[in-house]
């Protein structure tokens, strides 16, 4: 029972808890996600070897957790797109200022980081209005010469590898960085703070299997950052990886638990034939977290389309995920699962076609839009998974 009560609560508590608060209002009145506070500082856990599961969960904490993903608003806020938006778009200085904060903590950390640098295309949409006289009289009418034009870009994924562990047996643990839209909290700072407290609380950590960690750039783009590195591997080097675990969205107010079987995605038929059945042990570590606490968890009916998973499923790399949801529409039987609201897994909750995610007009996937009980927990289902698929062999 006390195993149990340290991992995390009980999914009927769950449920009920997203019923009655407010999107991202009441972080300072939840209870600590193992129902009791916490006597280690974020510092000193950063500082110790956490070689069991007890410490490292111990170590992902809410206070910890929310500071990370409140910089990243705090990078976006000082760094506004064109239109003045807040913004950590791929090809903006807010998304170098996310790198730049990112790899500066993982090489204090001890890791070597890598910051991978590829060119990319976008298709930009220019015009110049023109003013045309209506005869003599009447207003002008205005026309605008529309044409498009391919610019050419430099965006960065972010490598950082462990100093232990075989290198020949690598574990890749990955989140997109880039956002788009504007501060993209909830896609994708709330992912990239999961990996980041993760690899930050197992820095010091030795593991069988070499933990890799990666923040890819222009996945919002089309997965630009994990196909160009997944493509740029050798063959030599996607064999050394054994496992990839993506991190998608991780705090989504109105929430489901979803892991991200690769069975499940549209292209599974160009997967080669070892992923799907060597996937396996990572939707089982992840459900057999959830489960210990009695949280219900089930696998995506999308799989890992749309994620950086995908990428490495078409490389032939074994892979799941966690994702907990975005936009529209959470359904009743996800209500009678996880609680929570009929419609927008996001932004206004309850409500329908207000989310925040992906939406260009709206701008509002700020720090609000997620929720710091949600983050913790599904940061600990990562931990998890990330720590037992790190010392276990892996074919």
């Amino acid at each position: 029972m006390r195993a149990m009560q340290s991992r995390i609560l009980g999914g009927v508590f769950v449920a009920a808890l997203v019923a009655c608060h407010s999107v991202g209002s009441q972080s300072g009145l939840l209870p600590a996600a193992n129902g009791i506070t916490t006597a280690i500082s974020p510092e000193k856990c950063r500082e110790r070897v956490n070689d069991t599961l007890a410490k490292l969960e111990e170590c992902i904490q809410r206070a910890a957790l929310w500071h990370d993903l409140a910089h990243f608003q705090q990078i976006a806020d000082e760094n506004p797109g064109p239109l003045g938006h807040a913004s950590r778009d791929t090809g903006t200085p807010g998304y170098a200022a996310s790198v730049a904060y990112v790899a500066n903590l993982m090489r204090a950390a001890g890791y070597k980081v890598t910051i991978q640098r590829y060119n990319y295309k976008k298709e930009e949409v220019i015009g110049a209005p023109e003013f045309q006289a209506r005869g003599h009289v009447g207003a002008p009418a205005v026309s605008i010469d529309l044409r498009s034009q391919h610019k050419s870009d430099v965006d960065y994924n972010l490598i950082a590898d462990s100093p232990f562990g075989d290198p020949h047996s690598v574990v890749v643990i990955d989140a997109h960085l880039d956002a788009i839209y504007g501060a993209g909290m909830l896609d994708n700072a709330s992912g990239s703070t999961t990996i980041l407290e993760v690899a930050l609380n197992m820095a010091k950590t030795h593991t069988r299997n070499r933990l890799r960690y990666v923040w890819f750039g222009g996945e919002e783009l089309g997965l630009l950052g994990s196909r160009y590195y997944t493509a740029h591997l050798s063959r030599t080097e996607v064999k050394r990886i054994v496992f990839d675990v993506d991190a998608d969205v991780t705090a989504t107010p109105n929430f489901d638990i979803l892991i991200a079987d690769p069975a499940n995605a549209s292209k599974v038929k160009h997967f080669p034939r070892n992923v799907v059945p060597q996937s396996r042990i990572g939707n089982q570590l992840f459900a057999d977290f959830f489960n210990t606490g009695g949280v219900v968890s089930r696998p995506a009916g999308f799989g890992n389309d749309g994620t950086d998973s995908l990428s490495f499923s078409l490389a032939g790399v074994p892979n799941s995920g966690i994702l907990t949801g975005q936009d529209c529409c959470k359904r009743l039987w996800e209500t009678r699962l996880w609680g929570g609201y009929r419609g927008d897994y996001d932004g206004v909750v309850p409500g329908f076609s207000k989310a925040c995610v992906d939406r260009p007009k709206r701008w509002c996937d700020d720090l609000s839009n997620n929720d710091p009980f949600v983050l913790e927990l599904t940061s600990k289902a990562v931990a998890y998974v990330t720590f037992k698929l790190a010392n276990r062999h892996l074919p």
